[in-house]
């Protein structure tokens, strides 16, 4: 829905790049259908996840195949997927509080200790600090909030076509085969984010100018 990347293409990137598996959020409350079948075409790890859209942000699901469409709060939402024994990361939470984007007024000013108040905070598992759109002042904010709050940091593309696969990356102490392998290396923290890109991808115009 909110990618042109063919699942093969996307995959073959994926190995190119020197990734050992690949986790889909697409936004809803589904998982996208299919991914155990690519993954055994393809002899490639592939996670499901979602992408929620909550008053909070948006957030990350894992662990989980859906949830209903009436969970639109993010401490509701936080219930149901830990009950289910998912996890769930704060996605690129400060994309509209730092660097100044041309299609936006510029944002206030806002510290770390403003900002790690926010209740999102307090409901995640991890927060994502380095995001495929994310500038340099962003990424270092998402870092250094990560630090004052103990909460992990992960790392991913948010690609939306093939060729950003790889772009950022969350890498795992320990090996992740499963899923099972993956919500238990997250919940103990056994994993740091990577920026890969290219210098030219961390500027506020990417992909619009």
């Amino acid at each position: 829905m909110d990618s042109v990347a063919k699942p093969g293409v996307l995959i073959q990137n994926a190995k190119k790049r020197g990734l050992q598996g690949v986790a889909i959020t697409e936004h809803g409350n589904k998982r996208a259908p299919g991914i155990e079948e690519l993954s055994q075409k393809y002899n490639f790890f592939i996670l499901g996840g979602m992408e929620a859209s909550t008053e909070l942000g948006d957030i990350l699901v894992f662990g989980i195949e859906s949830f209903p469409l009436e969970l639109i709060r993010a401490a509701d939402l936080r219930k149901y997927v830990v009950e289910a024994g998912g996890v769930m990361v704060a996605a690129h939470p400060f994309r509209y509080d730092l660097s100044q984007k041309p299609w936006l007024k510029k944002p206030d000013p806002v510290t770390i200790e403003q900002v790690a108040g926010r209740e999102i905070f307090r409901l995640v598992d991890a927060i994502e600090v380095v995001n495929g759109w994310a500038t340099e002042e962003d990424v270092s904010f998402s870092f250094q909030v990560s630090d004052h709050l103990g909460l992990g940091g992960t790392g991913g593309s948010d690609a939306h076509a093939a060729n950003e696969i790889g772009w950022c990356v969350t890498v795992f102490e320990n090996g992740i085969r499963t899923e099972a392998d993956f919500l238990r290396e997250l919940k103990r923290g056994r994993y740091r984010a990577e920026d890969r890109r290219p210098e030219d991808k961390k500027k506020p115009t990417h992909g619009f100018f």
